[in-house]
This record gives structure tokens, C-alpha cells and sequence, in this order.
């Protein structure tokens, strides 16, 4: 079937970076009041009975999820559940989405309308979307849940802590840094033994070509509030009850963003078993794809 009547809500967009669409899924815009965000979704969006959408973390993009997304797909199509959609999208700011040119545009507030905005656009309101955020993506996702519960089937967190990042020296100057020297600070930062030229390993180059056409705003500003936005564990407790949509934690063992008692503080608060996996990072998803895509799976399952 043409793609064309598969999505035709859907501008088509090129792919952003250097890892190739995998064939299973198509790039498109979402136009939403801050402007065109980019996504990437399975091929069956339009007709599947579910769909869950990712929200990538802070320096990244849609494109974070390529590696991952053939796993969770194989999963998927060898359990049954091949009108299962997946989604992600890039934020406001990352990558090749719209990104306004100003600092007071990216508030944590402008991020979750973004989201609730995506959700409606595909469909979410007659179709409750199975939400799942990485890192800073998690702490937009709970705050969409809070906004919008109508729109969620369920909500998934990985490598996201429920509180902010510990406030370090560095970290508190981050912010003025990345405004004055630009987002390629945040590759030299990250990267300090490669040049700023293109990189064999494609998710070094990825990297790469995100800081050079991310905003400094957007940078700067997530860099910023993750130091200090609130904990919302009390009233996810409360939506959790009230609205019996379901949650789900998981994290890599290894996270050194956040540390493993506060994964496992918001879960023991929301009532929940979180994911622990063994020799992963604070990504997850790329450290163990197998048992991560396994493990989501068995959670909708449930939902």
C-alpha cells in the first residue's frame, strides 16, 4: 500500500542522522502549535489497535531509538501483536524538529504540551496511547500522564529519576557555557577524544549531528531544569489509582545519571516492581535490546 494511504494526516520528512529507516517504519512531521516536529512510526500506524510512542532524553533525538526499534519489533510481530504501532518523535528543539529561536521556549511546560499535542495528533484520543519516555523524555511523559490521563493506556519510564539530578559545579554552569559556546560544547563535553568531523561509529556521528543542529536554547534549558523541576511521585500515586492506567519502571544497573535507590524509591512509593537489567546503562534500551523489548512486551500485556 502506498505510504501515502497509510499516512495521510503525515507530511513525509527526510531521516535525520547517519542510521538508516529501518524498513519496517517511515519518517514524518507532526504540525503542532510550536511548529513541525519530526517522527518515525511503524508502518501500520493507521490501522493498528495500539500504539506506543517514545520520547527521547536530553541530546537526543528520534533517531536514539533506531538501534533498539528492530528488537522491539521482531518482539512484537513473533508474540502476536502485529497491529501493535510504535512511534517516536523528536522534541521540540532536538534534532531536526522545529526549534524556536528563543530561550523562554523551552520551559518544561512548552515540552509536555508538545507531548499532549503528538498524542492528540495521532489519534490518541480514541486510541490511548502506551507512553514511554527515556531520561528527560520520562520526566515530560509523567507530566503529560498528569495532564492529559485520557490519552494513556499506559506509562513506561526508563533511566528517568523521579527527582532532579545532583547539582554539581559544572552542571550549574552548564547552561551559561552552552548559550555562549553553542551545543557543540555538549559534544566536546561528551566526546573529548573525537573531532569535529564525521565519526565510523554511527552513534558517535548521530551525536555529532545532533549538537550541530540542536538548539542552544533547548540545551541550555533542559540542562537547567533538570536540576530542579519538582517530584510529581504523589500525584502519579493518585493518577495511578484513580485512572487505573498503568506504570512501569525500568532501568539499567549501571545508570550513572541517576542512582538505582531512586528508581527503586518511586516505584516502592507507586506500589510497583520496577525492571532492573544487568549490565545496562542509562541506556537501557541499547545495552540489553533483547531482554529490554521482552520485558516492555509482557508489560503491555498486562495493560
Amino acid at each position: 500500500m502506498d505510504d501515502k494511504l497509510r499516512f495521510p494526516r503525515f507530511p513525509r520528512v527526510p531521516q535525520f542522522g547517519p542510521f538508516d529507516t529501518p524498513e519496517f517504519m517511515r519518517t514524518f512531521g507532526i504540525d503542532c502549535s510550536v511548529g513541525r516536529l519530526t517522527a518515525m512510526a511503524s508502518r501500520n500506524l493507521d490501522t493498528a489497535r495500539r500504539v506506543a510512542v517514545f520520547i527521547p532524553g536530553f541530546t537526543g533525538s528520534k533517531e536514539d531509538f533506531i538501534p533498539f526499534f528492530p528488537y522491539l519489533w521482531r518482539e512484537l510481530c513473533s508474540t502476536g501483536h502485529d497491529d501493535f504501532a510504535i512511534v517516536a518523535y523528536s522534541q521540540r528543539g532536538q534534532a531536526d524538529s522545529a526549534a524556536p529561536n528563543d530561550r523562554n521556549s523551552y520551559a518544561l511546560d512548552d515540552f509536555v504540551a508538545d507531548g499532549c499535542e503528538v498524542l492528540e495528533r495521532l489519534g490518541a484520543d480514541d486510541r490511548p496511547i502506551d507512553l514511554v519516555g527515556h531520561s528527560f523524555g520520562g520526566v515530560v511523559a509523567r507530566r503529560v500522564a498528569l495532564r492529559r490521563p485520557e490519552l494513556l493506556r499506559s506509562l513506561t519510564v526508563f533511566d528517568s529519576g523521579a527527582v532532579p539530578v545532583k547539582l554539581s559545579p559544572v552542571i550549574k554552569a552548564g547552561p551559561a557555557i552552552i548559550r555562549l559556546l553553542g551545543p557543540m560544547v555538549m559534544y566536546w563535553a561528551y566526546r573529548p577524544k573525537l573531532r569535529d568531523e564525521p565519526q565510523a561509529d554511527r552513534l558517535a556521528e548521530l551525536f555529532r549531528q545532533c549538537m550541530h543542529a540542536s538548539s542552544k536554547y533547548h540545551l541550555a534549558s533542559v540542562a537547567d531544569f533538570m536540576t530542579k523541576f519538582d517530584d510529581v511521585t504523589d500525584e502519579l500515586k493518585m493518577f495511578h489509582v484513580k485512572h487505573d492506567v498503568p506504570i512501569n519502571i525500568m532501568y539499567g544497573k549501571n545508570d550513572d545519571v541517576w542512582p538505582n535507590d531512586v528508581y527503586d524509591g518511586e516505584a516502592a512509593a507507586l506500589g510497583i516492581t520496577p525492571i532492573a537489567f544487568d549490565n545496562a546503562g542509562h541506556l537501557a534500551q541499547d545495552d540489553q535490546p533483547e531482554p529490554f523489548a521482552k520485558a516492555l512486551v509482557r508489560f503491555w500485556d498486562r495493560c
